[in-house]
């Protein structure tokens, strides 16, 4: 099949997204041709562009795209949706937030995207869980961080230490949702004496309301 944009619209309209290796299983040209009739088509703005390889078809033309937290998920993985944007997700931090936070065990990156900037801050092994799967609208999910390891992550990534003033000036609401045992519990697997002080301070803070 030759490749023409009227033939990847009518392949991948259905799909969340298009890899270039996808596009070279369905069309009969050299891997390099494809790349190159990829990279016209961003230019042009038929196709969105998410990282090296990676693209969207335009709205207009997507019967099936993913949220911004799915599409973090598929952008760089394996990863989970955290600190920030998992609170604001819970509705425990009242502002909204710029760009999807994420946490990863591989290297620190970060992309500037036509749909938006996606963080992904590298973890240890070790402490890379707290996660859980989370349903969106119909049948899509993604990977999420618990309110307990959202909030845990939060106080490990930010520099500098927690103070009962900085807590407050987060203005966090909807507590109920984070357990203190469990958030406890987690401090300690982090085994981070910063993120352990800090839970303290929380802790003390949660009690009072």
């Amino acid at each position: 099949m030759s490749m023409k944009y009227e033939s990847l619209i009518k392949i991948f309209a259905d799909r969340q997204w298009i890899e270039t290796q996808e596009v070279a299983f369905w069309f009969d040209e050299p891997l390099r041709q494809i790349q190159v009739r990829l990279s016209r088509w961003v230019q042009q703005g038929k196709l969105i562009q998410l990282r090296k390889g990676k693209y969207l078809l335009p709205e207009v033309y997507h019967r099936k795209r993913g949220s911004t937290y799915t599409i973090s998920n598929y952008l760089y993985s394996p990863s989970y949706v955290s600190q920030e944007t998992a609170l604001e997700y819970y509705g425990i931090i009242p502002e909204s937030v710029s760009g999807i936070q994420s946490v990863t065990t591989r290297p620190t990156k970060e992309w500037n995207t036509p749909i938006g900037k996606f963080y992904y801050h590298h973890i240890k092994q070790e402490r890379f869980f707290g996660y859980q799967q989370v349903n969106l609208m119909g049948s899509e999910t993604f990977y999420c961080a618990t309110p307990e390891k959202a909030l845990t992550d939060l106080l490990y990534f930010k520099k500098g230490e927690w103070t009962k003033s900085r807590i407050q000036e987060m203005r966090l609401q909807n507590l109920e949702q984070i357990d203190l045992n469990t958030l406890n519990g987690i401090g300690d697997l982090m085994n981070s004496k910063k993120v352990i002080r800090a839970i303290k301070t929380f802790s003390t803070i949660r009690k009072d309301l």
